[in-house]
């Protein structure tokens, strides 16, 4: 554990900076699907199976998350950025469906490397009490991303083209990728006495009834927001008419919403608890599915007012949970980590297909409502199933 504060605040800067680059790359495409498909030349439900395997890759999370924590987690965030950067440049390069969807295959199995061994990076250097506070410092970039990294990236589109914020996200994570090299490595799994064979690590987790019930509700948590998140780009243009302009200004509201989420839980999670914020927070996006599927085709005012707060709910619960993510099974961090975030990632997969699928064929509704159940579904696996660990057991 690093005690000093200089080395900590640098490690913090260079981790948001990376993880800012990371985030933009990873939803730079939700707002402008019809002008990226039109780009690449194939449909927008073409481009959403493309988008799904960017986290299909992630189905060897657990893999990734043993190695990281075998080979040293500044490392791992070093090569995970660099292969963002690749798949950012091959998709900005190329047209079709081989070139693009090499790119995301590559820039998917960076994100399945980066996130999983940031979070075990940060969580060796920051004790559990203090825990929210640092990683929710992190994840404030996802809400950035939103508010301010994507309109940039659309304004970029609509001036030099559709190329042109791949183009520049590329040489923003490559530039990263440099920087983390700046960072003290951790100290490797076998020097810590922890496990160092993958089965070591889920044999620790299987045995986890929390760890397992918290791989579950991370399963259903991506599933229900990404569900929407695939499809309401296309869907504000064909319902409501809003240009590439719109969509991008919309992304900002959704980014403050996102802000206050990841400052709120920041700031207040450590004191209320980091499962009761996760629980609420999921109460929080279920409703904004329910007003969304009741309310939301009927006025423009109803639909934002929908996804915002299901983004404010989505991103409060994901900041909360990841600090209970990071302490579930501390012998096997980035094994845990990973694979929690692979299964997110399978529920990403799967509804990048089905979204993008039903919205295609104006069915936006019946999204809604799928994304309504999940969420409802959720909020009880995670309130029933997730003992959060005792602060006074937890050593440091």
């Amino acid at each position: 554990m690093i005690n000093e504060q200089r080395p900590l605040r640098r490690a913090l800067v260079i981790s948001v900076l990376g993880r800012l680059a990371h985030d933009v790359a990873a939803r730079v495409i939700y707002p402008y699907v019809p002008e990226v498909a039109a780009g690449l030349k194939i449909t927008e439900g073409q481009l959403g199976t493309l988008m799904s395997l960017r986290y299909g890759v992630s189905l060897g999370g657990p893999l990734f998350g043993a190695w990281a924590d075998r080979v040293g987690h500044r490392r791992a965030m070093t090569i995970a950025l660099l292969l963002v950067a690749i798949g950012m440049g091959l998709i900005g390069l190329s047209e079709g469906l081989i070139g693009p969807g090499l790119g995301f295959i590559i820039s998917g199995l960076g994100s399945a490397i980066y996130i999983p061994a940031l979070i075990a990076y940060m969580s060796d250097r920051t004790p559990y009490q203090r825990r929210g506070r640092v990683l929710g410092t992190i994840e404030l970039t996802w809400a950035i991303s939103g508010m301010i990294g994507v309109p940039l990236m659309g304004a970029l589109l609509a001036s030099h083209g559709w190329r042109a914020p791949f183009i520049g996200l590329a040489a923003a994570a490559l530039i990263c990728s440099g920087l983390t090299l700046l960072l003290k490595e951790t100290l490797h799994a076998l020097a810590k006495g922890l496990p160092v064979q993958p089965s070591q690590g889920f044999k620790a987790i299987l045995r986890n009834r929390s760890a397992l019930a918290f791989v579950a509700a991370w399963f259903l948590i991506f599933f229900a927001f990404e569900n929407i998140q695939i499809s309401y780009g296309s869907w504000l243009e064909t319902q409501f008419g809003l240009t590439t302009t719109a969509r991008g200004s919309i992304s900002t509201l959704f980014g403050v919403f996102e802000l206050m989420a990841s400052g709120g839980s920041s700031l207040l999670l450590d004191r209320v608890g980091k499962k009761r914020g996760v629980v609420g927070g999921l109460i929080v996006a279920t409703l904004g599915y329910a007003i969304l599927f009741a309310l939301g085709s009927t006025a423009l005012p109803w639909a934002l007012a929908a996804i915002s707060i299901a983004f404010l709910g989505f991103e409060f619960s994901v900041v909360s949970g990841v600090s209970v993510m990071s302490e579930l099974v501390p012998s096997a961090r980035g094994t845990m980590l990973a694979l929690a975030v692979s299964t997110g990632a399978i529920g990403r997969m799967l509804a990048a297909s089905l979204g993008s699928a039903l919205t295609a064929n104006g069915a936006f509704t019946t999204v809604a409502l799928i994304s309504l159940v999940a969420g409802a579904l959720n909020a009880g696996v995670f309130a029933i199933g997730v003992k959060e660990r005792p602060r006074d057991t937890v050593t440091e």
